[in-house]
């Protein structure tokens, strides 16, 4: 797990950081009762909380503020695939049933676009939780944009066009062996000719 949080941008390494303290009773997943938001306070305003409802249906449950004012709108509540294009939306249910079900850690670029037409690249981090229950059908996850130009313009996210890469890591319980996204390419990762 030392290699993905060498790559991880300074909001995701402190959610994994912060998941890897939690205690674990049974398997490789803690329970989310054990989770304290206050742990994780500085980025708790882009970061989320998705809880399964159904087959392929997944509920925003926790939505962090900044999340929210970058989509200019309440999504607390809402089925995450609401926001995405139709393949964003088949990569990212699979990316889910692999973190719930194997279980593992994700990690994600995804190419978004904004209401001024302008697109970028967001980084995703998402780690399973288990639920009062016992069941592993959680996730805690952080997104952060990868370029700093964003941060400073008033410019709101539109919809998830699609994943450009994704990869699992191992949390004790090995990785499934499907992939959930397509290598990325040069045309979607040129993030100037988008620009």
């Amino acid at each position: 797990m030392a290699s993905i949080a060498d790559r991880l941008q300074p909001v995701a390494q402190e959610l994994l950081s912060a998941w890897l303290r939690l205690p674990r009773a049974d398997g490789p997943v803690p329970m989310r009762a054990n989770f304290d938001p206050m742990s994780i306070a500085r980025i708790l305003p882009v970061v989320s909380l998705f809880e399964r409802i159904g087959e392929d249906r997944w509920r925003m449950r926790l939505i962090g503020t900044e999340i929210e004012r970058r989509w200019g709108r309440s999504l607390t509540g809402k089925n995450y695939t609401d926001v995405m294009t139709p393949a964003a939306a088949a990569s990212t249910l699979c990316e889910f049933k692999a973190v719930c079900g194997h279980p593992c850690g994700s990690l994600s670029r995804r190419h978004l676009s904004l209401r001024s037409g302008r697109q970028l690249d967001a980084e995703t981090l998402r780690l399973p939780l288990r639920a009062n229950d016992g069941t592993i059908s959680l996730i805690l996850s952080c997104s952060g944009e990868l370029s700093d130009r964003f941060l400073h313009e008033s410019d709101q996210w539109q919809e998830i066009v699609t994943v450009v890469e994704q990869e699992f890591f191992d949390i004790g319980a090995g990785v499934p062996e499907w992939v959930c996204a397509p290598p990325p390419t040069e045309e979607a990762t040129d993030l100037e000719a988008v620009d």
